[in-house]
Protein backbone atom coordinates (compact mmCIF):
# COMPACT_ATOMS: atom_id res chain seq x y z
CA UNK A 1 0.00 0.00 0.00
CA UNK A 2 2.76 2.36 1.23
CA UNK A 3 4.27 1.89 -2.79
CA UNK A 4 0.77 2.85 -4.51
CA UNK A 5 0.84 6.08 -2.55
CA UNK A 6 4.42 7.04 -3.58
CA UNK A 7 3.80 6.55 -6.74
CA UNK A 8 0.32 8.19 -6.59
CA UNK A 9 2.33 10.85 -4.56
CA UNK A 10 4.90 11.03 -7.21
CA UNK A 11 2.38 11.33 -10.52
CA UNK A 12 0.43 13.86 -8.35
CA UNK A 13 3.60 16.69 -7.91
CA UNK A 14 4.63 16.14 -11.44
CA UNK A 15 1.26 16.82 -12.60
CA UNK A 16 1.26 19.90 -10.57
CA UNK A 17 4.76 20.94 -11.37
CA UNK A 18 3.75 20.79 -14.91
CA UNK A 19 0.76 23.31 -14.23
CA UNK A 20 2.24 25.71 -12.18
CA UNK A 21 5.05 25.91 -14.55
CA UNK A 22 2.30 26.26 -17.45
CA UNK A 23 0.22 28.66 -15.81
CA UNK A 24 0.92 32.29 -17.09
CA UNK A 25 4.11 32.11 -17.62
CA UNK A 26 5.11 34.37 -20.53
CA UNK A 27 8.57 33.86 -22.85
CA UNK A 28 9.13 35.30 -25.90
CA UNK A 29 10.49 31.80 -27.59
CA UNK A 30 6.30 30.73 -27.05
CA UNK A 31 3.65 31.17 -29.93
CA UNK A 32 0.93 33.28 -28.67
CA UNK A 33 -2.03 31.91 -27.47
CA UNK A 34 -5.01 31.79 -30.15
CA UNK A 35 -6.84 35.26 -30.47
CA UNK A 36 -10.37 35.13 -31.98
CA UNK A 37 -11.52 38.54 -31.23
CA UNK A 38 -9.67 41.93 -31.00
CA UNK A 39 -12.13 44.53 -30.72
CA UNK A 40 -12.15 46.60 -34.18
CA UNK A 41 -10.58 44.07 -36.19
CA UNK A 42 -11.56 41.74 -38.83
CA UNK A 43 -10.86 38.51 -39.79
CA UNK A 44 -11.85 35.93 -43.16
CA UNK A 45 -9.70 38.42 -44.93
CA UNK A 46 -10.02 37.23 -48.87
CA UNK A 47 -6.43 37.92 -50.77
CA UNK A 48 -4.62 36.79 -54.33
CA UNK A 49 -1.42 34.96 -53.39
CA UNK A 50 1.31 34.28 -55.52
CA UNK A 51 3.81 31.60 -54.89
CA UNK A 52 7.46 31.10 -55.33
CA UNK A 53 7.06 28.63 -58.34
CA UNK A 54 4.58 32.03 -60.10
CA UNK A 55 1.38 29.89 -59.24
CA UNK A 56 -0.93 32.20 -58.03
CA UNK A 57 -4.60 31.58 -56.35
CA UNK A 58 -7.44 33.26 -54.36
CA UNK A 59 -7.30 32.62 -50.90
CA UNK A 60 -9.50 33.80 -47.75
CA UNK A 61 -7.04 34.25 -44.91
CA UNK A 62 -8.09 32.95 -41.10
CA UNK A 63 -4.71 33.71 -39.31
CA UNK A 64 -1.80 33.16 -38.85
CA UNK A 65 0.95 30.61 -37.10
CA UNK A 66 3.35 27.99 -36.80
CA UNK A 67 3.12 24.57 -38.53
CA UNK A 68 1.43 23.18 -35.06
CA UNK A 69 -1.50 25.80 -35.06
CA UNK A 70 -3.16 29.24 -35.30
CA UNK A 71 -1.75 31.51 -33.11
CA UNK A 72 -4.37 34.42 -33.96
CA UNK A 73 -6.70 35.53 -36.30
CA UNK A 74 -6.07 38.96 -36.41
CA UNK A 75 -2.68 40.29 -36.28
CA UNK A 76 1.22 38.71 -36.91
CA UNK A 77 3.89 39.72 -34.91
CA UNK A 78 7.26 40.79 -36.19
CA UNK A 79 10.74 40.53 -34.06
CA UNK A 80 10.38 43.87 -32.15
CA UNK A 81 7.05 43.05 -30.53
CA UNK A 82 5.06 44.91 -32.54
CA UNK A 83 1.71 43.73 -34.03
CA UNK A 84 1.18 44.16 -37.79
CA UNK A 85 -3.00 44.07 -38.22
CA UNK A 86 -4.03 41.61 -41.20
CA UNK A 87 -6.82 43.94 -42.20
CA UNK A 88 -5.20 46.88 -42.11
CA UNK A 89 -2.83 45.32 -45.04
CA UNK A 90 -2.78 46.21 -48.99
CA UNK A 91 0.20 44.16 -50.08
CA UNK A 92 2.78 41.83 -48.87
CA UNK A 93 5.80 41.84 -51.04
CA UNK A 94 9.36 41.37 -51.32
CA UNK A 95 9.01 38.00 -48.98
CA UNK A 96 12.26 36.50 -47.93
CA UNK A 97 12.72 32.94 -49.00
CA UNK A 98 13.93 31.39 -45.92
CA UNK A 99 13.40 28.08 -45.18
CA UNK A 100 13.15 28.55 -40.91
CA UNK A 101 12.63 31.37 -39.00
CA UNK A 102 11.77 34.65 -39.05
CA UNK A 103 10.00 35.86 -42.67
CA UNK A 104 11.51 39.51 -43.66
CA UNK A 105 8.88 41.77 -46.08
CA UNK A 106 7.45 44.47 -47.08
CA UNK A 107 4.11 45.95 -45.81
CA UNK A 108 1.88 47.91 -47.99
CA UNK A 109 -1.01 49.46 -45.42
CA UNK A 110 -4.19 50.55 -46.96
CA UNK A 111 -3.20 54.15 -45.46
CA UNK A 112 -0.78 54.21 -48.01
CA UNK A 113 2.50 53.52 -45.55
CA UNK A 114 4.82 50.85 -45.98
CA UNK A 115 7.28 49.08 -43.80
CA UNK A 116 9.79 46.20 -43.62
CA UNK A 117 9.87 44.25 -40.96
CA UNK A 118 10.41 40.37 -39.81
CA UNK A 119 8.26 38.45 -39.01
CA UNK A 120 8.54 36.03 -36.01
CA UNK A 121 8.78 32.25 -36.99
CA UNK A 122 5.37 31.06 -35.14
CA UNK A 123 3.45 33.48 -37.60
CA UNK A 124 4.96 32.64 -40.76
CA UNK A 125 2.57 30.17 -42.20
CA UNK A 126 -0.88 31.16 -43.06
CA UNK A 127 -4.10 29.75 -42.14
CA UNK A 128 -6.32 29.56 -45.15
CA UNK A 129 -9.48 28.20 -46.29
CA UNK A 130 -9.19 24.88 -48.40
CA UNK A 131 -11.08 22.30 -50.00
CA UNK A 132 -14.02 20.68 -48.40
CA UNK A 133 -14.09 23.61 -45.52
CA UNK A 134 -10.70 21.88 -44.44
CA UNK A 135 -8.09 24.81 -43.18
CA UNK A 136 -4.65 24.70 -45.40
CA UNK A 137 -1.32 25.53 -44.12
CA UNK A 138 0.41 27.87 -46.73
CA UNK A 139 4.18 28.92 -45.56
CA UNK A 140 4.61 32.79 -45.95
CA UNK A 141 8.30 31.82 -47.03
CA UNK A 142 7.08 30.42 -50.20
CA UNK A 143 5.02 33.49 -51.33
CA UNK A 144 6.48 36.35 -52.94
CA UNK A 145 3.30 38.72 -53.14
CA UNK A 146 -0.14 38.79 -51.68
CA UNK A 147 -2.58 41.60 -52.27
CA UNK A 148 -5.47 42.08 -49.73
CA UNK A 149 -8.98 43.12 -50.92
Amino acid sequence: MNKMLSVESRIAAIAVVCLVGSSGVASPWLPLPAVDNHEGHHTSLRARVTMADGAARAITLQGVGCTESICSRVRAMDLKGDSVWLDGLASIREISQEADGPVRAVFTFKNGTEREASIRPWNRVLYVDGRFGRTEKLDLGRATKIDFE
